[in-house]
């Protein structure tokens, strides 16, 4: 039997008046306007059953009587329309066919016989591809058509493995040459009868192909199939059945071990890790997705390299959630597959020669809703409205590449940045933002999202690391209208000092305004705790349950970082609520008196709110922000005891693990040595004592320098060269009166003071023979003075101000002279007073320096106090 569009017509003739028109020139006419009738079927329309063609097994008395078959229209690939029909009216002219009418419910079939397709030869009915013996089949008639040959219908055996077909018997019937003066009506005559036929499994195996029926999804069919429309995946076994990932209930620690039980990061490791083996890395996800993939031509998912790369990345202690997310990723996809499976029955350009002359009913006794064994209706392209098959096709490659495309990277690398990205709570994988842990490339973003795809906007899709678009709204979504996006994703913070992403993410949902809250989880028990956004992770689960990981946190919930202990205070696992809990909203404040201080100077008071709150530096894990504790639970600021990598840079604080806008920053001050290398004394004849300093330390040539050189308090401004060099000459400089020399080093702001004393060792002067050492002559005794600046001294924490005794000794008239050495800016009061008084003292250190002078023969002397402040 030969298919009508083996051979397809292209062209026929036209005719003209008075032409003589041969036989083949008709047909061909005919020939042609059929062949386009059928192509518009199959190409414009589709092949399959359209509606109807249900059996219904008919019992009298718990016997078998007859198959009940309803109507229905079907189209095979040769473009014949199917169905049912009933004899209207018999032609009495024996070259004219009958008339029938489709205006019928069902028909119902009582008898059966055994068929021989002798006449249509019909090639899928013989084995081997239409070269061997015909397979089993079975004839069914109505009560009103069934003759001699048939039997009744509970005769027919083994019901549960039959199958039921339609079948376009096809063939020409010669009519026998004609013997009279007019042959007219006579030809070939085209005989089509639809027949109703059962047959058994492995007539339906070998009419659809050897091997085509797979009894798991394992099994690929090797052999080539006849059938290459029906072949479509939804059949496969247990194809739409969910491949969901578990979920990992946090709660589960409490209920089995209880409250009292300590937890580590381990334990809370082992139940993603059990997870993901229970499921062993989502193989049967992956052998389902490539049986897909293989029916369909498409590439196929690596499942060993897979499972490879997370078996190496979960090697480290932190990032096992991103895992779980990438195998949970790929479920999510396979659930977008398999919904859209059973609307994507579209073939473009049906083979011809699948099912040309039947159509496949399913099996007589059903078992699944979806039956190989029954052709669905295979839409052409042009009906295809929602592009479900290419959609189908574009989800497959994204499972690819998902697989493929999971970055094997450090998660405590010391690099990473914290990213929200706005994300969907519910929907398709498809509407929600890429996940960081993805490498990102225009051939994996072509693979996300369908319809941005085909819009060619497949870069806009978000994602925390789109590097692709130049686009400001998506390199930064949070700048712009985010009102329907439900989630955000949060990553990058696992494997960071949990402060530090603490005060990160809220700095973040501040600036931005996104509306969540953030709380920390420690594994180890809190005594004393203060910090309204820290927990004991055991009392935290027990009272809220439903703690899942959800990669990110949606609009008005909680997310929740988790860390170890204040040893080892790694983030390494996230979860979130979907709701505000459980932070009181008490507003925190913190103040210090300045916003810039020196390096070297005194310890300053915080002002707390509330008066009991925790204070701490938001600063890199292994570096000290400044923040002491001392007396009373007083917090100060000590700038001796910050970091240097932190000199220069604005530090941030807290106050109940809440972030403040309370900062200060701590200037570098300088560190420079100053020395006298050389004296050149006055020669006869001169007046000028020359003086040669060194200056030395690193950076010396950036600072100001001011100069007390005559111990007057007047200060000159002298640059040392490249070098450090610096010379001042003294002209009539008394060697009874050799002054202090003080050199105030300025560096942003911040004032080192060096003091060079005894630099003058001059020649001595010889009186009657005697030698007296330059500075002690003078005329008459000379007396001996003697200065007591009070010792050292120490003052509680907290005082304002103080007073220093001072006193001397060796003359009748004495006058003092106080001068602050070393210490913060503060006010003097009195200092030409044995007492001196300093107010506006903040917490250092000090040192305070009396000169007492005799004002007849100017011999003077020196001491020092130094201060410094204790607990009470």
């Amino acid at each position: 039997m030969n298919n009508q569009l083996s051979n397809i017509s292209t062209q026929y003739r036209k005719f003209t008046k008075g032409q003589y028109v041969k036989h083949t020139q008709f047909n061909e006419f005919l020939d042609f306007f059929e062949d386009q009738d059928r192509l518009t079927r199959i190409l414009l329309q589709g092949v399959g059953i359209v509606c109807g063609f249900r059996p219904e097994l008919i019992y009298t008395n718990r016997i078998l009587s007859g198959i009940r078959l309803s109507q229905g229209a079907a189209v095979t690939t040769d473009g014949d329309l199917l169905t049912l029909s009933d004899t209207n009216k018999l032609s009495e002219d024996l070259y004219v066919s009958d008339l029938k009418t489709i205006e019928i419910q069902n028909k119902e079939y009582t008898h059966f016989k055994v068929y021989e397709d002798s006449k249509g030869k019909y090639g899928p009915f013989r084995e081997d591809n239409g070269a061997g013996k015909q397979i089993e089949l079975w004839e069914l008639a109505t009560e009103k058509d069934a003759d001699s040959d048939f039997q009744p219908i509970a005769r027919l055996a083994g019901l549960e493995s039959k199958y039921l077909l339609l079948y376009l018997e096809a063939y020409e019937k010669i009519i026998k040459p004609c013997r009279g003066v007019d042959c007219d009506n006579h030809g070939v005559q085209q005989i089509r009868n639809l027949k109703v036929l059962v047959t058994t499994s492995e007539g339906i195996t070998n009419i659809l192909g050897k091997n085509f029926i797979p009894e798991s999804v394992n099994e690929i069919p090797k052999h080539k199939r006849l059938d290459r429309v029906q072949s479509h995946p939804l059949f496969i076994d247990d194809i739409l059945k969910y491949g969901k990932q578990k979920r990992v209930i946090l709660e589960k620690l409490i209920a089995e071990q209880g409250t009292d039980a300590q937890f580590s990061a381990s334990d809370i490791k082992n139940l993603y890790l059990d997870t993901l083996a229970d499921n062993d890395y989502a193989k049967v996800i992956f052998d389902k997705i490539n049986f897909i993939a293989q029916l369909m031509g498409l590439p196929v998912a690596n499942h060993g390299d897979f499972k490879d790369t997370l078996e190496s990345f979960l090697i480290q202690d932190a990032g096992f959630q991103y895992a779980y997310d990438a195998v949970k990723d790929l479920a999510d996809t396979y659930y977008e597959i398999i919904k859209l499976l059973p609307k994507a029955l579209t073939v473009n350009l049906p083979d011809l020669n699948s099912f040309p002359k039947h159509i496949m009913l399913g099996k007589l006794i059903p078992v699944k809703q979806l039956d190989f064994s029954r052709h669905q209706f295979y839409n052409s392209s042009v009906l295809d409205l929602e592009k479900n098959l290419p959609k189908l096709q574009l989800l497959i490659s994204r499972f690819v590449q998902q697989a493929k495309e999971f970055r094997n990277f450090t998660v405590a690398d010391g690099s990473a940045q914290i990213t929200i990205t706005p994300s969907q709570k519910f929907g398709d994988l498809s509407g929600k933002a890429v996940p960081f842990y993805y490498k990102i490339s225009d051939e994996f973003l072509k693979t996300w999202n369908f319809n941005k795809t085909a819009n060619r906007s497949y870069r806009d899709n978000l994602t925390s690391n789109n590097a692709l678009s130049l686009e400001i709204h998506i390199q930064e979504p949070l700048s712009f209208n985010i009102d329907k996006h439900s989630f955000y994703n949060i990553e990058g913070h696992q494997g960071m000092h949990y402060r530090q992403a603490f005060q990160m993410l809220n700095q973040i949902n501040d600036e931005k305004q996104l509306g969540f809250d953030v709380m920390m989880l420690s594994m180890e028990e809190l005594i004393d705790n203060k910090d309204l956004f820290k927990a004991y992770f055991n009392e935290y689960v027990e009272q809220h349950p439903g703690l899942e990981h959800k990669h990110g946190v949606e609009k008005g919930g909680t997310f929740i970082i988790v860390y170890q202990s204040s040893e080892n205070p790694v983030v390494f696992a996230d979860f979130s609520l979907p709701y505000i809990c459980c932070t009181p909203k008490v507003d925190v404040k913190l103040t210090l008196p300045t916003d810039v201080i020196c390096a070297k100077s005194g310890s300053i008071p915080f002002t707390v709110y509330p008066m009991n709150g925790d204070v701490e530096a938001a600063v890199t894990s292994g570096l000290s922000g400044g923040v002491e504790k001392i007396a009373d639970g007083q917090y100060v600021f000590n700038p001796a005891k910050v970091s240097p990598q932190l000199y220069d840079k604005p530090i941030a604080f807290t106050v109940n693990g809440k972030a403040t806008p309370c900062t200060i920053k701590v200037i570098k001050e300088s560190d420079v040595r100053i020395d006298v290398t050389s004296v050149i004394y006055p020669t006869a004849g001169s007046n000028e004592t020359k003086v040669n300093f060194k200056v030395s330390g690193t950076g010396f040539t950036a600072y100001d320098y001011n100069w007390d050189l005559l111990q007057n308090s007047n200060f000159v401004n002298l640059k040392p060269d490249g070098e450090g060099n610096v010379s001042y000459t003294y002209y009539d400089l008394n060697p009874a009166e050799i002054p202090v020399i003080t050199v105030n080093v300025n560096s942003n702001g911040c004032t080192q003071t060096v003091m060079i004393r005894n630099w003058y060792d001059g020649p001595v002067t010889v009186i009657d023979g005697i030698s007296f050492p330059q500075g002690n002559c003078c005329e008459g005794r000379v007396p001996v003075i003697t200065a007591d600046a009070g010792g050292n001294r120490s003052f509680p924490f907290g005082v304002d101000s103080f007073v220093l005794e001072g006193n001397g000794w060796g003359a009748q008239s004495l006058y003092y002279s106080w001068t602050q050495v070393l210490g913060p800016s503060v006010t003097l009061t009195d200092i030409n007073k044995p007492s001196l008084k300093v107010n506006n003292v903040i917490m250092g250190t000090y040192e305070f320096m009396l000169t007492v002078i005799d004002s007849v023969s100017g011999a003077f002397a020196t001491d020092l106090a130094q201060v410094h402040f204790i607990d009470k």
